[in-house]
């Protein structure tokens, strides 16, 4: 439940504080300091859907709703199936930059929807939990308001559960660091809150378009890998065909058994030899935190960091303002995020200035100002004597 005005003034009230943080603004600056212009400061009423932020909803809500007990398991092929259908029957829906990267991303979706483990069990719990953190440094506070996607507790450890959509190639060495900041965050609220010593919190993410494939070795022991859901049996080929290849199978014999396993992206059909099947099992792909006081220690100290720049960042006035983000922020249409889902650098305020621009150099009406006629008429040998 969203936490009312009046509330988030008694806790400014009762903090001392005259502003409450939100992860979205820090995340918003980092990616773009003209988002964050646009949305924070000049307060323009800024759409931020694009084809992921879509369907990210709609999957943290129902998978939110079976944690709930609202849905029931078999109930989730069906409507991850509804949706997308409504999805390609509205004319005015967001699409995905290519085909391939549209097939790859429900296919895998698809497959999420069939094949989820439950992640909480019987436990109780509570989706999008309000979490407060109070952060405080040389007299200054910095308090924060947050919501957790799942949290629980089991018998060991108060969990915290994060569902993602990405792209695992994003949360992987030093960018894991950056993309499990916001958990982090939640994990230092609740253990302000409840007291819970940090080796007691477990924080992870849910990879929802991966899985982890659990294969047993020639040794007996049992391994790992991280794969596309989709794509979890096509990446397995060695290891089953060599699997089928010691059981007696011809390569002709092996070849048919792995391209039908691709095609049904399973094991189990008829066909299949049980004990080969029973040497390969899915689970999620879970990406787990470190969540020590030593790791959230260095989170706060960052965070606070980033405030402080936000904050330097919005005293600025709006000619200084501008001037900053000209200098250090130009627009790279080479930027995935700056091209495809920033709310500033896709709107239409920004096309137009393009535009603008563009005409002013051009002088108007994509004709070559007569200023600049020589130089774009200039031959080869002379252009080569401007930019040496």
């Amino acid at each position: 439940m969203r936490l009312s005005n009046l509330q988030k003034e008694k806790i400014k009230k009762d903090y001392g504080v005259d502003r409450i943080w939100s992860f979205s603004q820090l995340s918003t600056f980092k990616n773009c300091p003209w988002e964050y212009k646009m949305k924070y400061v000049d307060k323009k009423r800024v759409d931020n859907s694009n084809v992921y932020t879509e369907f990210g909803t709609f999957c943290h809500d129902t998978v939110q709703d079976f944690y709930e007990r609202k849905v029931g398991r078999k109930d989730l092929p069906k409507l991850w199936e509804s949706h997308v259908k409504e999805w390609e029957n509205n004319p005015f829906a967001h699409q995905f930059t290519t085909a391939k990267v549209r097939a790859g991303y429900l296919e895998n979706l698809k497959h999420y929807f069939s094949y989820t483990d439950n992640l909480v069990g019987d436990h109780k719990i509570a989706n999008e939990k309000p979490v407060l953190v109070n952060l405080e440094r040389n007299g200054k506070k910095y308090v924060f308001i947050g919501y957790i996607d799942t949290i629980f507790k089991d018998e060991n450890r108060l969990n915290l559960l994060d569902y993602k959509t990405s792209s695992k190639s994003g949360f992987s060495g030093a960018k894991l660091a950056e993309k499990s900041m916001q958990l982090q965050l939640y994990a230092i609220g609740e253990h302000q809150r409840t007291n819970i010593p940090y080796k007691e919190i477990n924080c992870k993410f849910d990879m929802m378009k991966y899985c982890t494939v659990h294969f047993k070795q020639e040794n007996g022991k049992w391994n790992t890998s991280n794969q596309e859901r989709s794509q979890w049996v096509l990446k397995m080929e060695k290891k089953l065909k060599t699997k089928l290849k010691k059981a007696g199978y011809t390569e002709g014999q092996q070849d048919a058994l792995f391209d039908k396993a691709v095609e049904l992206n399973s094991l189990d059909f008829e066909g299949m030899p049980k004990e080969i099947a029973e040497q390969f099992y899915i689970t999620n792909y879970l990406i787990d935190l470190d969540i020590s006081e030593e790791a959230c220690g260095k989170l706060s100290e960052k965070v606070m960091d980033l405030c402080d720049k936000i904050l330097e960042f919005e005293s600025l006035d709006g000619i200084e303002m501008e001037n900053y983000l000209e200098l250090n922020h130009p627009y790279n249409p080479n930027d995935y995020y700056e091209k495809n889902l920033c709310a500033y650098h896709t709107s239409q305020e920004f096309k137009d200035q393009e535009i603008d621009m563009n005409n002013s150099v051009l002088g108007g009406d994509n004709e070559i100002s007569d200023d600049l006629s020589e130089f774009f008429t200039s031959n080869d040998d002379e252009l080569e004597n401007i930019f040496v």
